[in-house]
């Protein structure tokens, strides 16, 4: 297991009941003079695999961090019926709420990955808009019907959902599962140690199988995956209420995948700040942490989030 990214102890720790009884462990870091951000993760993996990114932002910002229920630092939740983005959406409005009261009120940014980031803009819908500032990385919309990327999108996620359902649930060990990490084409360009820390923190050892287990269960990443496919967000981008930027992966990359080209063509429509990072696929905050971080701040400094 390599030792080159090591996670900082949390400041504080919240331990929040969510309404059905999930459990939702939040993480307070960085500077507390500073600036909020919140932040969460993609699909099937966990907040703490993103520290080549976020690491960055320590020293400028309080971080507050979330995984998504039954996913990182959070114990699982069997009741799968209630692994979709709508309950992940109703997770959010009670995190937020949470961290207000116990952390205090200042201002906040939201920084969200794939599902989180549909996430954030599902809440900002449903919910209110919490944010002085919205930054969402690579979010994998599904286009309308009518839309010439609808299919090329919806099947991507459901292709997506198929194989999450079949993957396998158990290792021998993180290692083994870094293993499969390198030997992946499609997770090349990560960055030195990323792998092996991906795999550290989305597997939880399973004294009773004496083997490691994915946190998040195969049935819920495939489930999450499937209702991303059935949601039509996208006509909605107009009513967003504040300041909002996609970072996105390179959709003239070789190997594009629909996040790519969907979020180039959602800022065709919709003239919302957008930024496209060269070189880079679906992961690009473990591809390239620095040039990401670096449209992070650009788009604060932009909106005035000092």
């Amino acid at each position: 297991m390599s030792e080159k990214f090591l996670i900082p102890k949390p400041i504080k720790v919240l331990d929040l009941d969510m309404i059905d009884g999930a459990k939702i462990i939040v993480r307070q870091h960085g500077n507390l003079r500073g600036p909020r951000i919140v932040m969460s993760h993609g699909n099937g993996f966990a907040i703490d695999a993103y520290f080549p990114f976020w690491s960055r932002l320590l020293q400028d910002y309080e971080l507050c961090l979330y995984d998504q229920r039954s996913h990182g630092w959070n114990p699982r939740h069997d009741n799968l019926v209630h692994h979709d983005v709508p309950c992940f959406t109703s997770d959010m409005e009670m995190v937020l709420t949470k961290i207000t009261e116990h952390f205090g009120d200042k201002p906040t940014a939201g920084v969200f990955h794939s599902i989180s980031a549909i996430t954030s803009f599902r809440h900002a819908l449903e919910f209110q808009w919490r944010w002085d500032a919205l930054v969402l990385f690579d979010p994998p919309f599904v286009m309308p019907p009518t839309h010439v990327l609808h299919n090329v999108s919806q099947e991507f996620e459901l292709k997506m959902a198929e194989w999450s359902m079949n993957r396998p649930e158990f290792f021998k060990s993180p290692d083994h599962l870094a293993q499969q990490f390198h030997a992946s084409k499609s997770l090349s360009r990560w960055i030195t140690g990323a792998h092996e820390l991906m795999a550290k923190t989305i597997l939880r050892h399973e004294p009773n199988k004496n083997e490691w287990g994915l946190c998040c269960p195969p049935a819920g990443e495939s489930r999450v995956y499937a209702t991303n496919a059935s949601m039509n967000l996208t006509p909605y981008f107009q009513e967003i209420k504040g300041p909002l930027k996609i970072v996105a992966s390179d959709p003239d990359d070789a190997n594009v995948r629909s996040p790519g080209l969907v979020n180039r063509d959602l800022h065709h429509t919709y003239k919302h700040e957008y930024e496209a990072v060269s070189g880079t696929t679906h992961m690009l905050q473990l591809e390239k942490p620095v040039e990401c971080v670096n449209a992070v701040k650009e788009f604060f400094s932009s909106v005035k989030f000092l």
